[in-house]
């Protein structure tokens, strides 16, 4: 007799496709042989279409997250009681004994579990750093998800720091290394002299993204390196702030005489053949609690320059296999720019040996099959 899977239901807070849900659907699919899992996210996700593509089930509900906008706030606290008794339901439903969330602050999983008069599992994933966040609310999801959840997962060491160590439910996790592994030949450093330094900037048009800083750090670059080329690509979730900041990045480019050699796109659904197009690999966030335009550039072998903001900084070794600058500081990663962009050896040095590092480090055993045997603990009876 064949042994029924136990099924796992993911929530996600993502409204479309984020680094976050990404991550989650790369580590859950290696695991789909013993477990079956059916992924929930907000009413109208886009990331629906890339979860059913893999051959996911995915149901939806209408989220509410906490915003400075008086209808959210009025509207959060019934709908996260409605929404809880909504996945009470689903789990029922579909026979889910464990709820995996994805995000941090989504609360829906511990109304769930507490209509379920404790019988649903509650495992919580810890994907930003909670340290940057207005401590009168992480305070509070610090103290549910160490006495509410099962499991805590942390995607860094960075983030695991925020938490008080308990009785073995606290762990770090990492997201694992692109799941369809290298579609494409690896990645030849440009070695010819005087050709254009392509640089590319891979995240959503997101405020604290660090885009504002990578183009001012590029204007002052390209003054003294004229061969430099920036790209930057990423979606803006539909969201009129982030269009907004599009906006405003791309009035400050053409301000600064640099329309000809700065180029804006939208959303790439392919990572790999984006960052094997360029030279260098960008990321100035404010704050990452781990980064998955840092590994993928790594894993890939394209260069990269990161700012020391959480979780990057346990992603390669600073100087061996790409360059680490403080958060924030423009003039180091102008330095860092021109230092990269000059240095051709160097490109390729860090090209091999970031690809080896990152093979090593976030092999399976620390990634999904560590979250594989972080089901089991939450799911083993108590």
């Amino acid at each position: 007799m064949v042994k029924a899977k136990h099924t796992i239901l993911v929530v996600d807070n993502s409204r479309a496709v984020t680094g976050a849900l990404n991550a989650i659907r790369h580590a859950t699919g290696p695991l789909r042989p013993d477990l079956a899992f059916e992924y929930v996210l907000p009413t109208g996700s886009t990331g629906r279409a890339v979860l059913e593509a893999d051959g996911y089930v995915v149901h939806e509900l209408p989220f509410v997250e906490i915003s400075r906008r008086k209808a959210d706030l009025l509207r959060y606290v019934p709908m996260l009681l409605l929404n809880g008794w909504r996945l009470h339901r689903l789990a029922r439903q579909r026979g889910a004994g464990l709820l995996h969330l994805n995000d941090f602050y989504n609360l829906t999983g511990y109304v769930a579990r507490f209509l379920s008069l404790g019988q649903l599992r509650v495992l919580v994933h810890v994907r930003f750093l909670p340290q940057t966040l207005p401590q009168y609310f992480a305070r509070v999801w610090k103290w549910l998800a160490e006495h509410g959840a099962h499991q805590v997962l942390c995607v860094s060491e960075a983030v695991r720091s925020y938490f008080t160590p308990t009785n073995g439910r606290v762990h770090t996790v990492y997201d694992p290394l692109p799941a369809r592994g290298e579609m494409q030949p690896p990645h030849v450093p440009n070695l010819t002299n005087g050709a254009p330094t392509q640089l590319l900037y891979l995240s959503n048009y997101i405020r604290g993204k660090g885009q504002n800083f990578a183009l001012e750090a590029f204007r002052l670059a390209y003054a003294l390196n004229p061969n430099l080329r920036l790209r930057f690509v990423g979606g803006d979730m539909g969201m009129a702030k982030n269009q907004q900041f599009r906006q405003e990045l791309e009035a400050t480019a053409q301000a600064a005489g640099l329309s000809e050699v700065v180029d804006f796109e939208g959303f790439a659904a392919d990572t790999e053949q984006a960052m094997k197009a360029h030279d260098i690999v960008l990321n100035f966030s404010e704050a990452e609690s781990f980064s998955l335009t840092c590994l993928d550039a790594l894993y890939y072998g394209v260069p990269l320059i990161a700012t020391d903001c959480g979780g990057p900084a346990e992603l390669f070794e600073n100087g061996k296999s790409g360059l680490l600058v403080p958060n924030r500081d423009v003039p180091a990663m102008t330095a860092a720019m021109l230092q990269l962009a000059g240095d051709a050896t160097l490109r390729q040095q860090f090209s091999m040996a970031s690809r080896v590092f990152v093979r090593e480090k976030f092999a399976p055993a620390h990634t999904y099959q560590k979250l594989a045997s972080c089901y089991r603990q939450a799911l083993r009876p108590d």
